[in-house]
């Protein structure tokens, strides 16, 4: 019993041995505990333990990683530990950093046998922190939330400091009635501005409206006053038609001698034949 008991010893010795010896730190690129470097031209990864991190770009020294910029966050073992540095690319004579490495040294470098012409990239302001419009920025830094035009307009800020509006609040937005001039263009509208708006058009009461030339406005205003003479003479003839009055009879002003008719004769002899009678029983009685 006392011989299996040493035996285990020996083994649990053993194995404690090995585990001092072996690293638990291990670095592809073998470097980047300075600045000057060699391993920060190329892109590593540092093996501790059972994780692995890799040399990757960053939007700003302390941000978040990103396919290029001017940081660059290399890791590296010290000690039998794993440690990370961040570095500026473009201080320490690069263009910047691509994909976990700085790229492109700002000169051409030569030797007896070849010349290599180096990389040069446009390196973007996109991750320090400031939203520069005049550059196409709509957010910074990347993976924050961002806002459109409104705070109903909410979304995350994109690699590239692009704002993506969610499409829980576009389905929103897009269920509310339209709100011309809120320079959110919502389904029902044409625009919001002139740049939603196909060439020759500009946006009007969110509606898109042709350019016209000279010509044609001149060509508009000719038919607007022929059709204005038209609807006159047409008002004109129905009221005419419409309050017609009926003309007066013509009234005979010609003098009529009234003793020439048949009724006034008739009655003047009746008249004569009493007189006669009345003359003949007064002449008898006196």
């Amino acid at each position: 019993m006392r011989v299996w008991i040493i035996i285990a010893a020996l083994i649990v010795l053993s194995t404690a041995v090995l585990a001092v010896n072996e690293s638990l730190c291990a670095d592809t690129d073998n470097g980047g505990t300075h600045r000057t470097d060699a391993a920060l031209k190329n892109k590593g990864e540092v093996k501790y333990g059972i994780t692995t991190q890799v040399d990757v770009c960053l939007t700003s020294k302390e941000g978040v990683s990103v396919n290029a910029s001017k940081w660059l966050k290399e890791y590296f073992c010290r000690q039998d530990k794993r440690e990370s540095e961040v570095y500026d690319c473009i201080s320490l004579g690069f263009s910047g950093c691509v994909d976990g490495e700085c790229v492109g040294a700002s000169s051409t470098a030569s030797t007896s046998n070849t010349t290599n012409t180096t990389q040069t990239i446009t390196l973007s302001s996109c991750g320090d922190k400031r939203v520069e419009k005049a550059k196409g920025e709509q957010c910074d830094p990347p993976n924050s939330v961002c806002f459109g035009q409104s705070v109903a307009e909410y979304g995350t800020c994109q690699a590239d400091c692009t704002c993506k509006i969610a499409a829980a609040a576009l389905k929103n937005l897009e269920s509310q009635p339209a709100v011309c001039g809120d320079r959110y263009k919502h389904p029902s509208e044409d625009c919001e501005n002139d740049t939603d708006c196909a060439s020759n058009f500009v946006c009007s009461s969110c509606k898109c409206v042709k350019v016209l030339s000279q010509a044609e406005i001149d060509a508009l205003k000719k038919s607007a006053s022929v059709e204005k003479e038209e609807v006159k003479d047409d008002v004109s003839k129905e009221i005419d038609d419409k309050y017609k009055t009926v003309p007066l009879p013509e009234v005979n002003l010609t003098a009529t001698n009234f003793s020439d008719g048949a009724a006034i004769q008739a009655t003047s002899s009746i008249a004569n034949f009493f007189k006669k009678i009345f003359g003949l029983i007064a002449s008898i009685f006196s």
